[in-house]
């Protein structure tokens, strides 16, 4: 078995990886020499996590010409109750009949990583428009917010924020109703008293101001259609705002280029290969009428040295692998003559982190 040898982590990944490994080892510690530090007692990934672990190249991590590598941890879901980071439980497993826990690669070119926000544009009307400046509307805002950060808790806040959008609910459908009136007043008048009567009647909902014009332009838009900007010299139409639709979940791509210099690099390749396939892959418990599945483990990724993690490159969170691809043997496919083994394998893995990443955790590296 090969295995590499990682610095002092941080004490957050220590205790984390100590969570899921409940019936870890104990740790042995190797000696290494560090860039004439001689003598310095540094833990081995198995000693650190108490798993199996496959390498490849051979020594990565402790071979100075590849001092960094990044590490695969699978993981099961044990429980999740939502996708920001804390809302999930992990149990650490071991893959394929190799009882492969861990996986260790070089760092590839080109790692990257983008932080994407979902921000979108919709119409509001003059009617949400009004609602939405209305102290009901506000008080209802406050209320679920509120309820939100634990400062109304309990029968408190279920009642504060049932009253508070009750209001909000009444005052909207009061102004649609009055709309609805000076919509039907509208159309009863005609001629030159249209305009007049739509203003007067919406005003009798407690609108006034921009909110009047804008919903008396609206229905009268609707009711004399397009002509009207012509006609009446002007055009009418619903605001426009930006609404945050939350983080976006972020994706990964890794691609290795695996050359084994010996017969043991290739059983590694193998086992890598399988490895990944066989995580990623659902197992069957059901196939009657419906086909049931178990859930495919996830990964844990991390970028290492030998000094420990990486400090300035984004961590990683949990990741879901939604593709893995394979091909053999280079660009014109070659065996090794006596095995039969291609002389050359190449990974390309697709990941999809499962948790959301906010403030809090960009401000901790990811």
């Amino acid at each position: 078995m090969s295995t590499f040898y990682q610095g002092s982590a941080s004490e957050t990944i220590q205790k984390q990886r100590t969570a899921d490994v409940a019936s870890a080892a104990p740790a042995n510690f190797v000696q290494n020499e560090f860039g004439g530090q001689a003598g310095r007692t540094v833990p081995s990934v198995q000693a650190l996590t108490g798993m199996t672990a496959i390498t490849f190249p051979a020594g990565l991590g402790d071979d100075p010409a590849a001092p960094v590598f990044m590490t695969y941890l699978p993981k099961k879901i044990t429980s999740a109750v939502g996708g920001t980071m804390g809302d999930m439980s992990f149990q650490s497993v071991s893959v394929t009949k190799d009882n492969i826990a861990q996986v260790a690669l070089p760092i590839p070119t080109g790692i990257n990583v983008a932080y994407a926000q979902g921000w979108d544009a919709t119409d509001v009307n003059a009617v949400q428009g009004a609602v939405m400046n209305s102290a009901a509307f506000k008080g209802a805002a406050s209320a679920v917010k509120g309820a939100a950060e634990g400062t109304v808790t309990g029968q408190d806040a279920m009642d504060v924020v049932g009253v508070a959008a009750q209001k909000a609910v009444n005052l909207g459908e009061s102004i649609i109703s009055g709309v609805k009136d000076a919509g039907a007043a509208a159309i009863a008048a005609g001629g030159t008293g249209t305009i007049n009567m739509m203003m007067n009647k919406i005003s009798a909902v407690g609108m006034s101001g921009n909110a009047i014009a804008g919903v008396t332009a609206g229905v009268a838009g609707k009711l004399l259609g397009p002509a009207m900007s012509t006609a009446a010299g002007f055009s009418s139409f619903n605001q426009t705002m930006a609404h945050y639709n939350g983080p976006a979940f972020r994706n990964f791509n890794f691609t290795y280029t695996l050359r084994p210099l010996s017969a043991k690099d290739q059983q590694n390749i193998v086992k890598i290969v399988n490895f990944f396939k066989i995580a990623s892959a659902p197992s069957q418990i059901s196939n009657g009428l419906f086909r049931i599945y178990e859930t495919p483990y996830i990964f844990k990724i991390g970028f290492f040295s030998r000094e420990g993690e990486l400090k300035d490159v984004n961590r990683i969170a949990h990741c879901a692998c939604t593709n893995v691809s394979v091909s053999y043997g280079g660009d014109r496919f070659q065996t090794f003559s006596g095995t039969n083994s291609p002389v050359e394998t190449n990974i390309a893995l697709t990941f999809k982190e499962i948790e959301l990443i906010t403030r809090t955790e960009m401000e901790e590296g990811y």
